[in-house]
C-alpha cells in the first residue's frame, strides 16, 4: 500500500504540493489543463451501455426498473460514494513507494488523488482503470436485483452510471499511453500535465533502447 494522505475539503481543486523535475527527454502525453473537455467522447460508450442496460430490463420484465421518486436519493447515494471510492481505487494502485494525496473539492463537485511517482506502463493501465470496479459491480448487482426491488435497482443504475462514466479522462490517458508510450517507459503525472521518459536504471535502460529499435525497425 502507497502512503495515501487525506487533505479533506479544499477551496481549490488539487494538492498543493509540487511535483519534482523530470529527466530532460520526458515527453508530454498531455497538458493539465483542459483534457476534462476531450475527456467526454470517452463517457459515451458506458453511458449507452448503462442505458442499454436497462432498456433490456425494462424490456425483459415489461415493466420499467427504475422508481423516479428514488432517483434524487439515488444520485445523492451515488455522488457521495462515487467521489471518494473512485479516487481510492486510484490511489491503491500505487506502489509502497509512493506518496498519494486524496482530497475533495465539494465546491466544484470533485475530487482527486495524485501522485508524483512514476508508474510502468502496466501499473499506470491498472491505475487508471481500477476506479470502473465502482460502476461495473453495481451494473452486475442491477442486472441481477429482481425488478420488483425498484429503490434499490435506481440506487445500482445510478451509481453505475457515475462509476462508469466517471472514469473518461482515465480512458483517454490509457488510449493515448497504449498507443504512444514504448514498453517500460516510466509515466508520471506533474502539475505540468502526463509525461513518458525512458527508464534510469542501466540495466533497464538497455533493454528499452533494444525494443525502441525494434519496434521502430517493424
Amino acid at each position: 500500500m502507497p502512503k495515501i494522505i487525506w487533505e479533506g475539503n479544499r477551496k481549490n481543486f488539487g494538492t498543493a504540493h509540487k511535483s519534482p523535475p523530470l529527466p530532460g527527454n520526458a515527453v508530454k502525453l498531455r497538458d493539465a489543463d483542459g483534457f476534462l473537455s476531450k475527456a467526454r467522447p470517452y463517457g459515451i460508450p458506458p453511458m449507452l451501455l448503462c442505458m442499454l442496460t436497462v432498456f433490456l430490463k425494462a424490456f425483459l420484465n415489461r415493466q420499467p426498473p427504475i422508481a423516479p421518486l428514488f432517483l434524487i436519493p439515488a444520485m445523492l447515494i451515488g455522488f457521495l460514494l462515487a467521489l471518494p471510492l473512485h479516487e481510492l481505487l486510484h490511489a491503491v494502485c500505487y506502489p509502497k513507494a509512493a506518496t498519494v494525496w486524496v482530497g475533495l473539492c465539494l465546491r466544484k463537485f470533485a475530487a482527486y488523488a495524485i501522485s508524483y511517482h512514476p508508474l510502468t506502463k502496466r501499473r499506470f493501465v491498472v491505475m487508471s482503470l481500477a476506479p470502473a470496479v465502482s460502476g461495473v459491480i453495481p451494473l452486475v448487482l442491477f442486472i441481477c436485483t429482481p425488478v420488483t426491488m425498484k429503490p434499490l435497482l435506481t440506487v445500482w443504475i445510478i451509481c453505475a452510471f457515475m462509476g462508469l462514466i466517471s472514469p473518461a479522462p482515465d480512458y483517454m490517458d490509457v488510449v493515448s499511453v497504449l498507443k504512444n508510450v514504448p514498453p517500460h517507459a516510466l509515466i508520471c503525472d506533474t502539475q505540468d500535465g502526463l509525461y513518458w521518459y525512458p527508464p534510469q536504471n542501466t540495466g533497464k535502460a538497455a533493454r528499452f533502447e533494444r525494443e525502441s529499435a525494434q519496434t521502430n525497425d517493424i
